[in-house]
């Protein structure tokens, strides 16, 4: 049986009554109520911060009349700022000129279902959960180090997990519910070793999951999941091993035949490089890299083998930081071909685009606690689109590789309109097809339209368990991935700089 919100009959009474009143004065009305509850903590490297309880809720309004289109955010959900708010924006309606095309939504697919989402806890045992975190990952730590003497090891990590609830109704009769879980863990390592060298890693785990996926019941109580410890062991061991790391010169950076890209650096860089062009706002803007105002195509994105998609993977929602069963216009969440055999086949739509491109909305149209509804990512990804040249090991595919890079982990990247960056967290050279040392942190650059031109070939399963914050005016949890590894030939659209 799917959840109910809380107090889903009062909300839903109050949503009515609002729409209602709207419908009186206007051609249509929706509205959006959306409500988190979270428990967080953070341990930084002079404090702790411990919240063991925290509530938002926000509501948004949109009118549309005659063509024309008002969006407010509401403080709280009750009869009299709805009602307020609905007077504030029909005085807007008033006084705003007619826009050069009218504004129109498309309809809302599937509209009688009613219930969407997973099982959330509406009650977190906050203490436990902390303890439970800090003596774990603590503990971790304190093994390395007695593993490598002379190593000092200092974790810091930030932590929530949340209920979030959300409810869309309309003056069309439109009433839909989510219910989402959704947990999250960053760790940053620091080490010192005995010379004084320091280096850092920065590590993400996060799914629409409850917490249990990180913190198990146990029979004293609480415990890290075997599934958490091998994820925080394994990226304070890079940390460790980034103490005797190389850098290359940039005559060896230049001699590179391939780069060889972990999910989670590969994730990042679809998403930044390629996501945000697929937007359909930002195709109607003009400033899409990829496609032109009018929705045409600007030229060939990836090579033949490269599928890229954004949405859930088929059959595993509770994959990807970005997962969700409906967005906030109501409309189930597709996964979206939004490239196929490398050209460029879609975008990411809210119900405004789909209707300016003739086209049905799929799930893109999100918001954060009370802001408009814009096409957004959720969990962006590299399809390989044949089995052809997908191995299933990382050694197959490396076995012609004569000189490679490794690129592995990502802290983070940044955009323009013709090509994107991202910081690696560590690399590995390979040399005739064998793996050979530990390269520095690095910094990989590309051009948009052209950089995934050169994928040769992928080995592993498709992952998108990489974790974002995508800022786009509002924040959005989203995933990225692809297979395990990616290959790419180096060509004259990849820079990298490796860390002296």
């Amino acid at each position: 049986m799917l959840p109910e919100i809380e107090n889903e009959t009062r909300v839903k009474t109050v949503l009515n009554q609002a729409l209602r009143y709207a419908r009186q004065r206007v051609d249509y009305a929706d509205i959006l109520y959306e409500k988190i509850l979270r428990i967080e903590l953070q341990q930084l490297p002079d404090r702790l911060l411990q919240k063991p309880f925290n509530a938002k809720a926000r509501v948004q309004l949109r009118l549309l009349h005659q063509g024309k289109k008002v969006e407010i955010k509401v403080g709280t959900l009750s009869p009299e700022s709805l009602k307020s708010a609905i007077d504030s924006g029909i005085t807007l309606l008033n006084i705003t000129p007619a826009p050069p095309h009218p504004v129109r939504l498309a309809p809302i697919p599937n509209p009688g279902r009613v219930r969407y989402g997973t099982a959330a806890p509406r009650l977190f045992p906050a203490v436990r959960i902390f303890n439970t975190l800090i003596t774990g990952i603590n503990r971790v730590a304190r093994q390395l180090e007695q593993k490598n003497p002379g190593m000092e090891i200092k974790p810091e990590f930030w932590f929530f997990t949340q209920r979030e609830e959300k409810a869309i109704a309309d003056t069309e009769g439109v009433f839909k519910t989510q219910v989402m879980p959704r947990t999250f863990l960053q760790l940053v390592t620091r080490v010192k070793g005995p010379d004084g060298t320091l280096t850092q890693t920065r590590a993400r785990l996060g799914n629409p999951l409850p917490f249990s996926f990180l913190i198990a019941r146990s029979s004293k109580g609480y415990r890290l999941t075997p599934a958490a410890i091998r994820h925080i062991r394994s990226w304070m061991e890079k940390t460790v091993a980034l103490q005797h790391a190389v850098t290359l010169s940039a005559e060896e950076i230049q001699s590179l035949t391939h780069f060889i890209l972990h999910y989670t650096t590969i994730g990042v860089f679809v998403h930044e490089a390629l996501g945000h062009n697929f937007e359909a706002d930002i195709v109607k803007a003009g400033t899409s890299g990829i496609i032109d105002e009018n929705g045409v195509p600007r030229g060939v994105v990836a090579a033949e083998i490269v599928n890229i998609m954004d949405g859930p993977l088929p059959d595993k929602p509770e994959e990807g930081f970005g997962t969700e069963f409906i967005d906030d216009e109501g409309v189930e969440v597709q996964t979206k071909l939004l490239a196929e055999r490398g050209a460029v086949r879609g975008m990411i739509h809210n119900r405004e685009t789909a209707a300016y491109f003739n086209t049905a909305p799929n799930g893109g149209g999100f918001s954060e606690l009370g802001d408009v509804r814009i096409p957004r990512m959720s969990n962006t990804f590299i399809q390989p689109a044949t089995k052809e040249s997908w191995f299933r090991r990382l050694d197959q595919l490396i076995a012609d590789v004569p000189k490679g890079i490794i690129l592995e982990g990502t802290a983070g990247g940044a955009v323009s309109k013709d090509g994107m960056s991202s910081s690696v967290l560590i690399g590995y050279l390979i040399e005739d097809g064998r793996i050979t040392r530990t390269v520095k942190p690095a910094n990989f650059a590309a051009r948009t339209l052209h950089a995934l031109r050169y994928v040769e070939g992928f080995a592993g399963p498709v992952k998108i368990s990489d974790v974002g914050f995508c800022g786009k005016g509002q924040t959005k949890f989203v995933g990225d991935g692809g297979p395990e590894w990616t290959k790419i030939r180096n060509n004259e659209f990849i820079n990298l700089s490796i860390q002296g």
